[in-house]
């Protein structure tokens, strides 16, 4: 089977993430895929590696417009596209209805109806355009399905599918000992981190928060801070850190291509999202290299839990519940050993990569077979 897969990303965020760790554990004796997605976008690269075709959009396909989608029905239909797998784009969802193509789609985010979503008849003409518009949605998420069918899809048409990510490749001691270097880190900070877009949605102020409690309950430990991530907020979360008089105990990272010997020198990953949050890419890399998190219960996070020992939730905004969860760990070498075996043990019962390729795979034979 031939499948089109678009996604409107120009930057590379977990959507773009989640489309190479597909691509990449596909069987392609069976699957066959190509991507159109915006000229110039920082995906482009990644996908090259993995050698796949490109179609690179001369018109934004995130909203609807003519242009769009009468460029993405060429695509469609120069590929020979057997299904569309939409992202974030909804004109490639008209044009596939148009080219008469099967057509899904992904929910990335779990949030509740905002805006004018919040008005019923506004709701019901969205559920109607879901339903018209895709004949199967994946939802990351038990909480994004919870969404979908509160925006009127039908649960028949749902499925849930995980995110799955790639195992932290093993770093050799010279690379992590230059990477500390570069940050200015000893190997006996105690690192916590927080990988994550630098916007409002991912919470950052409570992350900062709790982090100027750790310090006054527990001065002796040199605790490392470590913000990885761009975004409109940084700023402000500089002047932050500045108020609370974090100083030394802050390392702005920034956008980390290589990803790997961050995770290998985590104590504690943290995700302190308000918003949007649905099987966070971040906690499970971190797991496969065996670091224990401390999340907030919004959306999918306590799913990412279970019932497993791999972490603590704490509740949504709650600075003092956070930085609990973090000094519990801090102060207790044997819990935090325990903990990173939880932590390897649920990546590799429930987040694979593979594990993920194999159900998107199943729903692509379920559609072309409906």
């Amino acid at each position: 089977m031939k499948v089109l897969h678009v996604i409107s990303d120009e930057n590379i965020g977990g959507a773009g993430v989640l489309l190479c760790n597909l691509l990449r554990h596909f069987d392609r004796e069976r699957i066959e895929s190509a991507v159109a997605l915006p000229r110039g976008s920082a995906l482009i690269p990644r996908l090259r590696a993995l050698d796949v075709p490109l179609y690179p959009l001369r018109h934004p396909c995130d909203r609807y417009s003519h242009a769009s989608a009468q460029e993405l029905c060429t695509v469609i239909r120069s590929f020979g596209a057997d299904a569309v797998h939409a992202n974030a784009a909804l004109c490639a969802r008209v044009a596939a209805r148009r080219c008469h193509v099967p057509v899904l789609h992904t929910r990335h985010c779990c949030y509740p109806p905002q805006g004018l979503l919040r008005i019923p008849v506004v709701r019901t003409l969205a559920g109607l355009a879901n339903r018209s518009l895709s004949d199967r949605v994946i939802a990351t998420a038990d909480a994004a399905a919870e969404n979908l069918r509160a925006l009127g899809v039908p649960t028949k048409r749902i499925r849930v599918v995980i995110n799955g990510s790639e195992e932290v490749r093993v770093v050799s001691k010279e690379e992590l000992i230059g990477f500390r270097r570069r940050f200015d880190l000893e190997e006996s900070d105690f690192t916590v981190g927080i990988c994550a877009r630098l916007e409002p949605c991912k919470g950052h102020h409570t992350f900062f928060e709790a982090a100027r409690l750790l310090l006054d309950w527990f001065p002796q430990r040199r605790f490392r801070f470590l913000l990885v991530g761009s975004g409109s907020r940084e700023q402000e979360l500089r002047e932050l850190s500045a108020r609370l008089g974090l100083g030394e105990s802050v390392r702005f990272m920034g956008f980390l291509e290589d990803m790997a010997p961050l995770y290998r020198i985590l104590r504690i990953n943290v995700n302190c999202s308000t918003g949007t949050e649905t099987s966070c890419l971040a906690l499970s890399e971190g797991m496969s290299a065996g670091v224990p998190f401390v999340a907030s219960d919004y959306g999918g996070n306590p799913a990412m839990l279970g019932e497993s020992q791999a972490g603590f939730l704490f509740p949504t905004e709650d600075a003092n519940a956070l930085a609990d969860g973090i000094y519990r760990i801090a102060v207790d070498a044997e819990l935090e050993r325990c903990m990173r075996e939880a932590a390897r043990a649920r990546y590799e019962q429930c987040y694979t990569a593979e594990r993920m390729a194999e159900r998107v795979s199943e729903i692509y034979r379920e559609l072309l077979m409906k």
